[in-house]
């Protein structure tokens, strides 16, 4: 446990400062309650706001939305079940009867048929070879529908549908449904396939009649009738093609498809307003929707976010004014709300006139939750106590040392406690010779943003700060809090700091010098945790043989040329990384070797370098005279890699074995 002070000194004991206890108390929880909130904010705008835009959207889509006029010369032929009631089988659709409406209908001259049924399924052959002839030969434009894979297709029916009318055209029938509650609110574009761009089932009919559109995804466009429903295009029911006035589809686009419950039906924003029973559309019904969107060149335009956000952004500004000033409180929502309200009137407006849609939900939560919090910073403002304590102990004590110590500020006394630890010990090499080289200016603002840095990694990864001495920054895991994955951390941290060294390295090298890589230790064993020194100055520190192999370890690296060293109790916890054996050292004043391992980033050519390296250690290991040639090979392939070369320089000078002498610290 953390130590403790006197009750007369509090917090103030860590530099021998006599600080009020009630000042203390004013500072508890004050950052962390606003920080919660502004993450708390954001992540229930993220969460909630989809869904809420979602319903805002679909009525103003059935309601306000300009498109009431409709392309007159699209018509639906639609397969009801008076249509299969004559049928022996429901499915697939009896293909003769197909051909005779498909014939019967292109004897009317109409500009396209587009059928939306896949043909992904063998029937009676002369029925099939009849309604293919009739689609390759007919005189005007027919478009089928198409599948792929990616909509669940087999390999036999993908097969199938391809070789059906090979000279048709064709159009994927997928429809672009809402990955959160299933509603088609997206205009599907088409797909990049294997062999080429594949348009969408809408798109292919209207590029028949020289219509083309962007390959984009854009937003669905729902044409509506004066009481919001959806408009209904001419429908006619398949059976009654074949006695049906040619005028009916004479240069018309036709659409041929299925309209039975429970298939191919597909919700759409009138769900909401009317109700399933007209807001649950057939899918050839969204596709004249669709087709009737290109047809029209009628679309929905969403601004770029900068231009979206803009609005509420400017209205947000003011009500943060507004939350700020010394005005009475009731005022202040009142406000907000009001110019929240009246932004969203324009925004409606905007679509109702020209089709605009912006986003309303998530920048009115920003605006609306930024307010209350600005809001609340001023009523903190205007407070008499100030809760500074703890930024001011963050900039000396580890912030896991001070958030302890503001839980239980009684914990302030010296002494420690045995605790299970994973010590870090961190060096940069040859710090000492770049500080020679550059200005004392340059090198204090070096040293200062590799330290921020550096630190900023420690307390991401959740590791104590024990000291910073020079250039080096030591640290450890497992108290004052217990971390049970302590050694996954400390690996973890050993590799984000070797990616930091090698981002400073590169952006070093157009500075006229070079920082050099960062040499890390690891080790995993029992020590004393505790505040040790006097009674006016103490640290919060670990002491005991595991800080010192960690810092042995450390040492280690300059000398076997790893750029991490990790004794095997870490390793034996950290499984998931990439670690190879480095060898059994045998650190100065200690008679028992230990097992090491460096963490290297998982790549693909790491992974092989290390499956190689591997079978080449336990030759060495073995002390097999094989290991020579061994490593001969890998100083041939991997002639950077410094371990490989230190291996293979003791093995040319007749060091077998895997131990490793280590003469300095």
């Amino acid at each position: 446990m953390l130590a403790a002070g006197r009750p007369s000194t509090g917090l103030g004991g860590y530099f021998g400062v006599r600080i009020p206890r009630g000042i203390v108390s004013l500072r508890r929880g004050g950052i962390a309650a606003s920080l919660a909130y502004l993450v708390l904010l954001c992540i229930s705008t993220a969460l909630v706001s989809p869904p809420l835009e979602n319903v805002l959207r679909d009525v103003m889509m059935v309601s306000i939305s300009p498109f009431t006029r409709a392309p007159p010369n699209i018509v639906v032929v639609a397969i009801t079940e008076q249509t299969l009631a004559k049928y022996p089988y429901r499915s697939p659709l009896d293909r003769g009867f197909l051909a005779d409406i498909v014939a019967r209908i292109e004897s009317a001259h109409p500009l396209v048929i587009g059928i939306d049924l896949l043909f992904d399924q063998p029937t009676e052959p002369q029925k099939d070879a009849r309604l293919e002839t009739v689609i390759e030969t007919a005189s005007v434009p027919v478009v089928i529908a198409s599948a792929s894979h990616t909509d669940g297709l087999t390999p036999r029916q993908f097969d199938y549908l391809n070789a059906f009318a090979p000279s048709a055209r064709r159009g994927l029938a997928a429809l672009s449904h809402d990955s959160l509650d299933g509603v088609v609110r997206g205009a599907f574009p088409g797909r990049e396939a294997e062999a080429g761009w594949t348009p969408s089932f809408a798109a292919a009919i209207a590029a028949a009649t020289g219509i083309r559109r962007g390959h984009w995804p854009e937003e669905m466009v729902y044409y509506r009738t004066a009481n919001g429903l959806p408009f209904t295009f001419p429908t006619y029911p398949a059976q009654a093609v074949p006695l049906a006035p040619l005028n009916w589809f004479e240069g018309k686009y036709v659409l041929i498809g299925v309209d039975l419950q429970q298939t191919d039906h597909h919700q759409t924003p009138f769900a909401l307003w009317s109700g399933a029973e007209n807001g649950v559309l057939p899918g050839v019904a969204i596709q004249a929707h669709s087709l009737a969107r290109l047809l029209s060149g009628d679309r929905i335009t969403i601004p770029w976010a900068a231009v979206g956000y803009a609005p509420m952004l400017l209205v947000g500004l003011f009500c943060l004014w507004i939350a700020s000033r010394p005005i009475p409180v009731v005022f202040k929502p009142v406000a907000v709300g009001g110019a929240v309200l009246l932004v969203w009137i324009g925004e409606a407006w905007a679509f109702d006139r020209f089709a605009i849609l912006f986003p309303m939900v998530a920048p009115a939560m920003l605006v609306l939750g930024l307010s209350a919090f600005a809001g609340f910073l001023a009523w903190r403002r205007d407070a008499n106590a100030r809760h500074f304590i703890q930024n001011a102990f963050s900039k000396y004590v580890s912030p896991a040392v001070v958030a302890a110590i503001v839980v239980d500020p009684d914990a302030l006394h010296l002494g420690g406690e045995r605790r299970e630890v994973t010590c870090v010990f961190t060096d940069v090499e040859g710090f000492t010779s770049l500080s020679e080289k550059l200005e004392p200016e340059v090198l204090a603002d070096v040293l200062n943003e590799y330290l921020d840095a550096l630190c900023e990694l420690f307390i991401e990864h959740g590791a104590t700060i024990d000291k910073v001495v020079g250039d080096a920054v030591v640290g450890f895991f497992g108290a004052p809090a217990v971390q049970d994955d302590q050694a996954e951390r400390a690996v973890s941290l050993a590799l984000a700091v070797q990616d930091l060294g090698q981002r400073l390295r590169e952006r070093s090298a157009g500075g006229g010098y070079s920082f050099a890589s960062t040499r890390i230790g690891i080790h995993s064993g029992p020590a004393i945790v505790g505040n040790f020194g006097g009674n006016r100055f103490f640290n919060y520190t670990a002491i005991g043989d595991t800080v010192n192999t960690a810092a042995r370890l450390e040492g280690a690296n300059k000398y076997i040329g790893t750029k991490n060293c990790i004794s095997s109790e870490v390793a034996k916890q950290a499984a998931r990384f990439l670690l190879r054996p480095v060898g059994v050292l045998y650190l100065k004043g200690k008679n028992q070797g230990i097992e090491a391992f460096e963490a290297m980033s998982r790549t693909s050519e790491n992974t092989i370098l290390c499956q190689e390296y591997a079978k080449a250690y336990a030759l060495l290991a073995a002390d097999d005279r094989l290991a020579k040639a061994a490593f001969e090979t890998l100083v041939t392939n991997y002639p950077q890699d410094a371990l490989i070369a230190f291996h293979h320089s003791r093995l040319a000078s007749g060091c077998f074995r895997a131990d490793i002498h280590l003469a300095d610290k």
